[in-house]
C-alpha cells in the first residue's frame, strides 16, 4: 500500500509541475487588440435584431525565447459565459491571414496609416510580423474579421492554438462587445433632405477604417439623381456645396481649422473613366495622407461632448468656420459651411463620432440621430449607406 500511495503522490506532483510549466509557457504569449477597450456593433437589420461586427486588429505576440507554430485560431462570440459561435482559421486560410501582416509591414503601411493600427500600441517598434511560425519576439497580425448574428453577444474570445517545443498549448484573449450607441443625444448635422452616400455598412469604405468605422459622408441629390448640375466641374455645381453645417450635440469646441484649400483637380472630369479617375485620385490622396489630419480632414471642427465622445465635421469650405476653440455650443448651432477641402472627391460633409479628441487616433462610436426620418424605410432603423433622409 505504501508503494501505491507513493506512486499516486508522485503522479500528482508530476501533474502539478507540468501544469506550472504549461502556465509559464502560456504567460509568455500575448493576445493584443486594437482597439483595446471594446469592439462595437452596428445593426444590419434592426427589426430582427441582426448585428454586425468588424474585429479590426489582433496581434498574437511570442515573448518566449523559443519558436512557436500557430496551428489554428478560433474566434468565438460569447454571451452569458457561453460560446455561441466559433470560427476556426486553419490550414491555407491561416497561412493567408498570417501572410498579410509581413506585406503590410514591408510596404510601410503600418506607419503610413498608423491610426488604423493604434499607433505603436498594437505592434511596437522592433516587432517583426510573421506567422504561422513565430520566432522569439515576432507577432502575427489578424485584421478585419467580419461577423453577423442574431441575438445578444457580450464578448469575443481569440484562442490561438500553438505548438511549442513539442507541446500543444492554447492562449486566449477576450474583448468586450459593446452594442450601445453614443450616450450623447445627437441630431443630424444638416437640415432638410440629404443623401447618405457612405455610412457604417460593410459594403462601403468607412466601416473598414478604425476612426471612421461608423461615420457618414453626407451629400445632396438633385431631381436627376446626380449630386451636381451640369458637368460638375466646379464646386458651385454641387447641390450640397456651402450648405450650413450644424452642431450635432451640446459640447465644447476643441478644434476649429479654417485655412485648408479646396482642390478642383480632385473632382472627376467630364468623360473621365472611373479607372483613370481612381488612379489620379490615389496620387492626390497619398500626398494628403502624408500631411496628416489636416490633409485628410481639411477644414474641420471637433466638439467634446463628454463621456469620451467627440464629433467631427470635416471638409468644410475655406473661410466658413464660425466657431473657435473653447466655444460652448448647443445642438443646432451653425458651425460653418459644407465644402470639399482635404481628402474629398466632391463637396460633402464627413461626420463621425469617436472616443478621443484626435480625428485619426481614435475609434469610432455608432450614433443614433433624434431628428431623422427615412422616407423609403418600412420601419424605424439605423441609417445605412445609400439612404435618403429628412432631418427636421
Amino acid at each position: 500500500m505504501r508503494t501505491v500511495a507513493t506512486t499516486i503522490v508522485a503522479g500528482v506532483l508530476l501533474l502539478s509541475v507540468s501544469a506550472a510549466v504549461r502556465a509559464e509557457e502560456v504567460a509568455k504569449f500575448e493576445v493584443r487588440f486594437c482597439p483595446a477597450a471594446q469592439v462595437r456593433t452596428f445593426p444590419l437589420e434592426s427589426l430582427r435584431g441582426v448585428q454586425s461586427l468588424l474585429l479590426q486588429n489582433v496581434a498574437i505576440i511570442n515573448h518566449m525565447a523559443a519558436a512557436a507554430e500557430i496551428t489554428a485560431i478560433d474566434l468565438e462570440l460569447w454571451n452569458g459565459g457561453t460560446a455561441i459561435d466559433t470560427r476556426r482559421i486553419t490550414g491555407t486560410s491561416l497561412a493567408d491571414v498570417a501572410g498579410s501582416g509581413p506585406k503590410l509591414q514591408k510596404s510601410g503601411m503600418l506607419e503610413a496609416v498608423a491610426f488604423q493600427f493604434c499607433g505603436k500600441a498594437l505592434v511596437a517598434d522592433g516587432v517583426a510580423l510573421a506567422g504561422p511560425t513565430l520566432e522569439a519576439g515576432q507577432a502575427m497580425l489578424i485584421s478585419q474579421q467580419p461577423f453577423a448574428w442574431r441575438g445578444p453577444r457580450d464578448s469575443l474570445v481569440v484562442r490561438a492554438h500553438l505548438r511549442v517545443e513539442g507541446k500543444d498549448i492554447a492562449v486566449t484573449g477576450t474583448i468586450r462587445i459593446d452594442s450601445a450607441v453614443a450616450k450623447t443625444r445627437f441630431r443630424f448635422p444638416m437640415n432638410g433632405r440629404w443623401f447618405v452616400a457612405v455610412g457604417p455598412t460593410m459594403h462601403t469604405g468607412h466601416r473598414w477604417v478604425l476612426p471612421e468605422e461608423f461615420a457618414y459622408d453626407i451629400a445632396r441629390l438633385g431631381q436627376d439623381d446626380l449630386s451636381h448640375r451640369g458637368s460638375g466641374a466646379r464646386f458651385e455645381d454641387y447641390y450640397a456645396y456651402a450648405a450650413p453645417v450644424l452642431a450635432a450635440g451640446d459640447g465644447v469646441v476643441t478644434v476649429a481649422m479654417d485655412d485648408q484649400p479646396e482642390n478642383p483637380a480632385a473632382l472627376r472630369r467630364p468623360g473621365e473613366s472611373l479607372e483613370k479617375y481612381g488612379a489620379r485620385v490615389q496620387e492626390i490622396q497619398a500626398a494628403l495622407l502624408a500631411k496628416g489630419v489636416s490633409g485628410i480632414a481639411g477644414n474641420y471642427i471637433m466638439i467634446d461632448h463628454g463621456n469620451s465622445e467627440y464629433s467631427l465635421y470635416a471638409h468644410l469650405k475655406p473661410g466658413s468656420v464660425r466657431v473657435k476653440v473653447g466655444d460652448r455650443v448647443a445642438a443646432g448651432t451653425p458651425l460653418g459651411k459644407l465644402g470639399s477641402s482635404g481628402n474629398s472627391t466632391e463637396p460633402h460633409l464627413h461626420f463621425q463620432v469617436c472616443d478621443a479628441g484626435d480625428a485619426l487616433a481614435c475609434a469610432g462610436i455608432p450614433v443614433e440621430f433624434q431628428n431623422v426620418t427615412l422616407p423609403f424605410a418600412d420601419y424605424p432603423r439605423a441609417l445605412q449607406s445609400g439612404d435618403v433622409i429628412v432631418a427636421n
